[in-house]
């Protein structure tokens, strides 16, 4: 469970308002924390990119323009260039957009530092994505409900945005805290401690690095939203859910999937 967050905004593209992802700086101080091993948590190729890629080419083919939020180091934006999509990403760590621009050898993605539960862009885009949790990693109802007013104002004609979020069934069954231990790199291991509070769908996962260079500490703090309600909400911004489905590969959802793909787009007048 993880957010692609933070970069470095590049002169003469489209702006959003704010520096944070968040009152706080919570999305923004994830990033400034993890940009450095982000890269080895969240390998940039293999069949989860393929499959993500397949599913937006199905749903809106290049050369459509496509937006991500919380772009991080580019692990979707820079398969999606190489495809043809014209990408422009918003993220809230500088260190993460840095850590984009060295992976972008041929500078093919746009990016911009701002706060997309605040959004505001100049240009209107064909796809709009909010990858890898993102969009749970805003903390109140309210900041999700206008992010999806953002989303809602940020779509073309006929666009549509998509989210991958994780599953609120795997979080919220855990009555208490529980530990999972991965390997980072040869010296170096990731221990997970996560705790939810079920009354206000709030996970803490605390990131603890453990290598040659130390011990690290990185929180994170999501807010899952129930499918009904991602549907209300999605309703109050304009916006009507025409999909969801457990994988990239568009396979059903059931209780025990891991993870929800939605399809947006605005509800019809």
């Amino acid at each position: 469970m993880t957010t692609e967050a933070t970069r470095p905004a590049e002169a003469g593209h489209e702006a959003t308002s704010g520096r944070n992802a968040e009152p706080g700086g919570t999305s923004s101080a994830y990033g400034e924390s993890l940009a450095d091993v982000y890269d080895s948590l969240y390998p940039a190729a293999g069949p989860a990119i393929d499959s993500m890629v397949a599913f937006l080419q199905e749903l809106r083919p290049a050369p459509a323009s496509l937006l991500e939020l919380g772009v991080g180091t580019g692990r979707l934006a820079i398969p999606l260039a190489r495809h043809g999509y014209r990408v422009h990403g918003v993220d809230a760590s500088p260190a993460m957009l840095a850590k984009l621009h060295e992976n972008d050898s041929t500078g093919s993605v746009t990016t911009a530092v701002g706060d997309f539960s605040a959004l505001a862009v100049e240009e209107r885009y064909d796809l709009v994505l909010t990858a890898l949790n993102t969009f749970f990693m805003l903390p109140t109802q309210e900041q999700q409900i206008s992010c999806l007013r953002g989303i809602h104002d940020a779509l073309a004609d006929g666009g549509a945005a998509v989210f991958e979020t994780y599953n609120p069934q795997v979080y919220h069954r855990l009555t208490e805290a529980t530990t999972r231990v991965g390997h980072l790199a040869p010296d170096a291991l990731l221990l997970d401690t996560i705790q939810v509070n079920q009354s206000l769908q709030s996970v803490l996962v605390v990131h603890t690095i453990m290598g040659a260079g130390g011990l690290r500490k990185v929180p994170e703090v999501s807010r899952y939203a129930w499918p009904a309600e991602f549907d209300v909400m999605a309703r109050l911004a304009g916006l009507r859910v025409t999909g969801r489905w457990a994988d990239w590969d568009r396979s059903p959802v059931t209780d025990q999937a891991e993870k929800h793909v939605y399809v947006v787009e605005r509800q019809s007048v």
